[in-house]
């Protein structure tokens, strides 16, 4: 591997793998200058890579320095009250009562590998470098430890920040952020995700106007309202063209990115835990660790960036034993049965399960101790006598000697009142004192900040697991946190709560994935409520949105994969009509838009299932076909419209693409359309396999399908007369039509 950090004499950083380059530098001052991220550069000796100076009337001038100001200098990590007014990095009390720090240059250390940052998750490091840069407050004894890993394979530098209390009294952290990026003046537009149940990752892009903008989530996880995710764009950046910068937290809790265009118009951003109730005592002789930001550049339209970021997650992110691993096809119990759950109706639901060919069987709720229905039992995580009376191992073995998978679905951060895990320790909920707890899905919330409450939890999965009968678990979480407090803390670590909770979170599911490394967890969360990679680095799946109506999923589908890629994502055919929004839609339909996650599979009723059986059984040997390439292949976005979606995704040796075109309303006389190809071999010739066209399989040029472009299924009544030129045999008529082309290298 080629040196990947470089440090001048001078003391200029240098972060390059020869495709992108990230640096900075130690000014006369001691202040960290951001000096650049982009696309790679030679070197930074050169004086143009060094920040000018300049004399503005009526400006601070740092430590009486003339002509040197913190509010126009980008800078690598940034403090509040030393003549910079924008969003700081750090905001912290001393014991003298004012929050005025200044952490100057102190030494760099470069190294192989990453810090670890104990409970929390991070990217791997496999053929990486990392430089330490320390940063030291005399005063006060704040030593502030900056992380940056360049990776030699992927176009991604992550960064984390850990803060260490060397002084003599306690510092009070209220705003401890992840990262800082200054970028220069220029015109700006930002991308995120917003949303709220059932209609997840909803895309919202917009000019960086003067001021700051705040994308957060307060709920005590990333929550679906704001996904921990946002883009840096160009107003001419396209799919296909242009500069992005990219940033997503792997963390699963409250979270904030500021966007803040200041008074000089250069765009300051910076992430981390969300500073709306949070503070930390760092006591002397203790150190905080932020959570690590993964930060991306592409100069290759939106659907490069999501190259690199689906590249990285899935090598670096995703766990080893399930990178590059197809997901199995699966028939989950919900729809058949709700709580109504039984042994034998387990059993008889996998013969089901196995005439359409799926692989395996996930049991859903009610299978637990007094469950039957979802006011009672849940922490009573024990199988319930009368539904199982010889125990879940021999539900799983009846199962799995049929020669099924056996997945579980647990939701253990929660509780109902009506149960003896709350019976017996009420003093385990997230609670403050003299109030009336809130309540969602008639649940509590276990206080996972608190030790005995991860042991129990780590005892009940266990006891389950360690049977051997478990291949899958489904990990669901419904509700998001109010009455934020615990009684383990004192009064001054109260607003720790939060963070501490997700500390406990990734305690617990690290333990359990350690001892059970073979076991595939789907990470649930009614949908996109934690869907991030802090959990993506324990669970290797996640249940994208409860949105099963594959129309309503089009935006989700089409606004997850910016950043996470299709092996992280599952879905299944459900039912008609839709829970969500009562639409009849095909089966074909539910199938294609399904198609394009890696975990895919169904969750239907019994009388569906034999309704529709041989059409089902038809998608799920599609499914199974191409289980390899969708988990290991590449999505590309080509068109996201109103009335019309269109995605391609490459397998990963280019022998075979697949097309999916979906139309969501019909009407009379309508264009033709085609699109443009991506990624494929300009000289190699490609046949459409399926569907079958009248006049055979036709070929085409890999030039021609990348330039020209594939004509468009055409919807239109009329089309489908007998005797006519005839499409309707691989796009129906009608509202919801969908189609699957599949071209195969010749």
């Amino acid at each position: 591997m080629n040196k990947l950090v470089s440090v001048s004499d001078d003391l200029h950083f240098h972060l390059s793998n020869g495709r992108i380059s990230y640096a900075f530098r130690v000014s006369p001052e001691g202040i960290l200058e951001h000096l650049f991220f982009g696309a790679a550069i030679a070197g930074l000796e050169e004086n143009s890579v060094v920040p000018r100076r300049v004399f503005r009337a009526c400006t601070l001038e740092f430590e009486a320095n003339l002509n040197y100001c913190l509010d126009d200098t980008p800078q690598e990590f940034a403090v509040f009250g030393r003549s910079d007014n924008r969003s700081p990095t750090l905001h912290a009390r001393n014991h003298d009562g004012n929050s005025t720090f200044s952490p100057l240059y102190d030494s760099y250390q470069v190294s192989t590998g990453k810090p670890d940052l104990g409970e929390l998750p991070q990217a791997a490091a496999g053929g990486s470098e990392t430089i330490k840069v320390v940063l030291k407050d005399n005063v006060y004894g704040l030593v502030v430890e900056l992380y940056y890993t360049v990776y030699a394979d992927h176009d991604a530098i992550t960064r984390s920040v850990v803060l260490r209390n060397e002084g003599q009294n306690t510092i009070v952290l209220d705003q401890a952020l992840s990262t800082n990026f200054d970028l220069p003046v220029d015109d700006y537009e930002l991308l995120h995700f917003k949303g709220s149940w059932s209609r997840e990752f909803e895309q919202i892009r917009h000019s960086i106007e003067s001021g700051r903008f705040v994308v957060e989530s307060n709920k005590g996880t990333s929550s679906n309202s704001h996904n921990p995710a946002l883009i840096i764009t160009h107003p001419h950046t396209t799919e296909s063209y242009g500069d992005s910068y990219s940033f997503a937290l792997m963390y699963s809790g409250s979270h904030a990115f500021n966007v803040e265009r200041g008074e000089f118009d250069s765009v300051r951003i910076n992430a981390g835990i969300s500073p709306f109730n949070f503070s930390w005592q760092l006591e002397p002789n203790t150190s905080f660790a932020c959570p690590e930001v993964v930060q991306v550049f592409s100069d290759k339209g939106l659907n490069g960036m999501s190259a690199v970021w689906h590249g990285f997650i899935n090598s670096k992110v995703i766990p080893k034993q399930f990178q590059g691993v197809a997901r199995p096809t699966y028939l989950n119990s919900w729809e058949a049965h709700y709580f109504d759950v039984s042994e034998d109706a387990v059993v008889e639901l996998a013969h089901k399960a196995k005439d359409v060919g799926v692989e395996m069987l996930v049991l859903d709720d009610g299978w637990f101790k007094g469950r039957a229905d979802d006011t009672s039992s849940l922490g009573d995580w024990f199988s319930d006598e009368e539904k199982f009376p010889n125990g879940m191992a021999s539900a799983a073995k009846r199962v799995r000697d049929l020669g099924l998978k056996f997945g579980l679905w647990f939701e253990p951060e929660m509780v109902n009142r009506k149960s003896d895990l709350y019976r017996a320790h009420p003093q385990w909920i997230l609670q403050v004192p003299h109030r009336t707890l809130s309540t969602g899905r008639q649940q509590l919330i276990l206080d996972l900040s608190n030790p005995e409450v991860v042991e129990y939890l780590f005892e009940r999965i266990d006891d389950f697991l360690s049977s051997g009968q478990i291949d899958y678990v489904k990990w669901d979480m419904n509700r998001t946190m109010t009455e934020l407090g615990s009684p383990v803390w004192s009064s001054a670590q109260q607003q720790e709560v939060a963070h501490r909770y997700i500390l406990g979170v990734y305690t617990l599911v690290r333990r359990i994935i350690k001892k059970h490394p073979e076991v595939l967890f789907e990470n649930c969360a009614s949908g996109g409520n934690r869907f991030d990679l802090g959990m993506l680095s324990f669970m290797a799946q996640g249940w994208v949105s409860d949105m099963s109506e594959p129309i309503g999923r089009l935006g989700v589908f089409n606004g997850a994969p910016h950043i996470y890629p299709q092996s992280a994502m599952a879905s299944y055919i459900g039912p008609v009509p839709s829970h969500q929004n009562a639409r009849n839609v095909s089966i074909k339909t539910r199938a294609e838009v399904g198609f394009f996650c890696a975990a895919r599979g169904l969750s239907l009723n019994k009388a569906d299932l034999e309704k529709d059986h041989e059409e089902i059984k038809h998608y799920v040997q599609l499914y199974k076909a191409s289980a390899q390439d969708v988990v290991s292949g590449q999505l590309h976005r080509l068109r996201y419209s109103a009335n019309e979606v269109v995605w391609q995704l490459n397998s990963p040796d280019l022998s075979r693409v697949y097309v999916g075109c979906f139309h969501i309303l019909s009407g009379p006389n309508q264009a033709l359309r085609r699109a443009r190809l991506v990624g494929l071999e300009a000289g190699a010739r490609y046949r459409l396999m399926s569907p079958i066209w009248k006049q055979g399989q036709p070929e085409f040029a890999g030039d021609e399908l990348l330039n020209r472009g594939i004509d468009l299924p055409f919807v239109d009544a009329m089309q489908h007369q007998e005797g006519r030129l005839d499409y309707s045999n691989y796009m129906p008529k009608g509202d919801f039509a969908s189609a699957l082309l599949m071209l195969e290298k010749v």
